[in-house]
């Protein structure tokens, strides 16, 4: 029987305040001779309109209603049905039908007994529904034991859930691991399939990095898995449009599982598509294991860069160190005048050392340089042919001829934004000994940046120490000295590793010698195969121009599904972010087609995934009956065979499970129940009827 009660939120007895109002108010309009009304109806009409006032005044005390509910809640025992494909596969059909018909009769013998039982499995979108033990389909493509014991726990764990009857096979495929959970209920499990191992052999991974370089050795790791073939040999293709690349023999462990490396090298650039496939053994239990996917991309490798000199220089000696810090980076150095480039593949960017010199040294190799639009790198120095320089227009100039030198220190422009330096650079930088300048006005052409500016003495000053020039002909860098080698001296010397100018020498050539088939943005999805029963997820990254991530895109998406199909998406492109995520879509191959401004300029990608429809449940024909009794043992109970029905009722009736009462407050304003309204309306109209019928409103 519901209990009802009336609170304030302010003490009680203020009520008695309002009462006195109330009366206050209806003794005034209605004390003495007022009134035509007789007497008997004057005191009617005078406690109408004390009540009135009183409930009136009573809201502002901020009352609410709490209605009290008891209910009896029996022992809810939740009968758990592991609706996977394999359950179906590799239990005969006799033993599954009988384990049915003995948990049907067993729910209603339950039911008898004063317990409420249910009995529930996951659907395909993970959720739980009611079913009849007669018509569970088995039909699940993956199985998550542990989405089943936790939505039962949701479903039933305010509603005196005592057991859960875990009937399954126990192979888990998808979600945590059940035995490391914990839930409320206790776990009773029947074991179903069959733990008599099949013969097979599978691909049970295949790992690989998304993106190579073109000229370099990459690696497919592969991992096999087999039952049953100890000693046999088996041959694993890597295959390509259907042509086999590379073939491994193996000879199948003991252990029951052994690791080969495919290492492939290939110099044409773009996404592959990779099978990796194990051949198929006699007598092997299924082939839908024997095959994976890979899908990855090649894009530019090393890069080849030219270090060229007229004369030999400690420069040389610096640059080159500096570059063959990056290992993608190929350095010909060429010293003149008794050395040539050779020329043999055209060249990513060049260092030129002094060149255009006084000399003539290394002016032929400049001009087949310029002639094929070569990046260039210049570093001046005391035989730099001055004239010749500015006629290359590289982005800055010095009017008039070399006369006079100024000591200066580089220090770093905070505002040049086309590659990122460590933090250590802002005080490293300025610690670099003085170089020797040539002392003018140095005048910059449009579009030209400064990387590093000229300190003199303690004076900062406006003047280009090392600028990068990204306009037409071709881009280009100048360095206006020629003793950087001893800011590389120095910092080893006081640091250990010259970290800092390694790094800034080597980001000006990278800068320079970026192509157009470097990728600027790169957009992927995470796991490339993906089953029908999961959510595929595209990511992206976006690179400057020296391959540094950066953050902060939006990214256009056109999805084309295999019916040729086209939807449009949209997502950011932020540090850590999820990407974007598809949903739930069919099995097919998808490609799609991507763009994004970086750097104020648009770059597109593509690429493709598939949905498959991917035969976990046959992976492995090998009930887990291990998890079931594991997860037994944390419960407390015993592992239950389709035999030992009977044993489990007996065990669940043992247990005494209890009746529980459970008390629900519900608590309301007031003010927001119309009743208490239609009660104010209600002494309001009697009142004013009364007036009026006894002749005076």
């Amino acid at each position: 029987m519901p209990t009802f009660q009336l609170h304030t939120v302010y003490s009680p007895w203020y009520f008695l305040l309002c009462l006195a109002l109330g009366i206050a108010a209806a003794w005034y309009l209605y004390r003495g001779d007022s009134g035509p009304w007789p007497r008997g109806i004057k005191w009617v009409l005078a406690a109408l309109r004390a009540l009135l006032i009183t409930l009136i005044s009573f809201l502002l005390l901020e009352p609410y209603t709490r209605i009290i509910k008891q209910e009896e809640l029996k022992p809810t025992v939740v009968l758990a049905v592991d609706n996977s494909q394999s359950v179906k596969l590799f239990t005969s059909a006799p033993i599954l039908t009988q384990t049915l018909q003995g948990l049907e009769g067993l729910a209603e013998r339950l039911r008898g007994k004063g317990l409420r039982v249910e009995v529930q499995t996951l659907t395909a979108n993970d959720s739980i529904e009611n079913v009849a033990l007669p018509k569970t389909s088995f039909s699940a493509s993956t199985t998550n034991l542990h989405d089943l014991l936790d939505q039962s726990d949701k479903a039933y764990g305010q509603e005196n859930l005592v057991a859960t009857v875990l009937v399954s096979d126990g192979v888990h495929n998808l979600g945590p691991t059940p035995t490391y959970q914990f839930y409320k209920g206790k776990i009773f499990p029947v074991a179903l399939g069959d733990t008599i191992p099949k013969k097979d052999v599978l691909l049970a991974d295949v790992e690989y990095n998304k993106i190579n370089y073109s000229g370099t050795s990459f690696p497919i790791k592969v991992s096999v898995q087999h039952s049953g073939y100890t000693g046999t040999n088996a041959t694993v293709l890597l295959q390509e449009n259907g042509k086999t690349l590379l073939r491994k023999n193996l000879t199948l462990p003991r252990s029951g599982r052994t690791e080969t490396t495919f290492q492939l090298s290939t110099s044409q650039l773009g996404k592959k598509h990779y099978e990796v496939v194990v051949q198929p053994l006699a007598k092997e239990f299924t082939q839908v294991n024997n095959r994976r996917h890979a899908y990855l991309e090649v894009v530019k490798g090393k890069l080849n860069i030219l270090l060229a000199a007229a004369a030999p220089h400690p420069d040389i000696k610096a640059l080159r160190s500096a570059l063959a810090t990056n290992p993608l980076l190929n350095v010909e150095v060429v010293l003149g005048p008794f050395q040539t480039p050779k020329f043999k593949e055209k060249y990513d960017a060049a260092v030129l050392h002094q060149i255009p010199s006084l000399s003539g040294s290394g002016n032929d190799w400049l001009r087949q340089l310029r002639a094929g639009k070569v990046p260039t790198f210049y570093v001046l120095g005391a035989q730099t042919n001055m004239a010749a320089f500015n006629a290359l227009q590289a982005g800055v100039q010095f009017p008039g001829a070399v006369g006079q030198y100024d000591e200066v220190q580089p220090l770093l422009n905070a505002r040049f934004q086309r590659f990122s330096t460590e933090p250590l650079a802002k005080t490293r930088i300025p610690a670099w000994p003085p170089a020797f300048v040539p002392f003018g006005n140095w005048s910059l052409s449009a579009g030209t940046e400064v990387i590093l500016h000229q300190q003199v003495g303690t004076v900062r000053t406006s003047k280009p120490l090392l600028v990068y020039k990204s306009s037409a002909p071709v881009p280009g860098a100048v360095l206006l000295t020629d003793g950087s080698w001893q800011w590389r001296l120095t910092e080893a010397a006081d640091h250990g590793i010259p970290q800092i100018y390694d790094g800034l020498m080597t980001h000006v050539v990278q800068l320079l010698a970026n192509r157009r088939d470097q990728k600027r943005l790169h957009v992927y999805p995470v796991k490339d195969v993906v089953g029908v029963t999961e959510e595929p997820v595209i990511q992206a990254d976006a690179f400057n121009a020296v391959q540094e991530e950066i953050f902060g895109q939006k990214v256009s998406l056109t999805l084309t599904h295999e019916g040729g199909k086209k939807t449009q998406h949209q997502f950011e492109h932020v540090q850590g972010g999820e990407g974007l995520r598809l949903g739930a879509l069919p099995a097919g191959v998808y490609r799609f087609s991507a763009s994004a401004q970086v750097e104020n300029k648009l770059y597109r990608d593509s690429g493709e995934f598939i949905i498959e429809q991917q035969q976990l449940e046959a992976l492995s024909s090998l009930a887990n009956h291990t998890l079931l009794d594991q997860l037994a043992q944390r419960s407390q109970t015993r592992l239950y065979y389709p035999a030992q029905l009977a044993q489990l009722e007996k065990d669940l009736t043992d247990a005494n499970f209890k009746t529980i009462l459970r008390s629900k407050d519900e608590e309301k304003d007031l003010m927001e129940q119309l009743w208490f309204y239609f009660l104010i309306l209600g002494i309001a109209l009697s009142e004013w009827a009364l007036r009026r019928f006894y002749g005076k409103l």
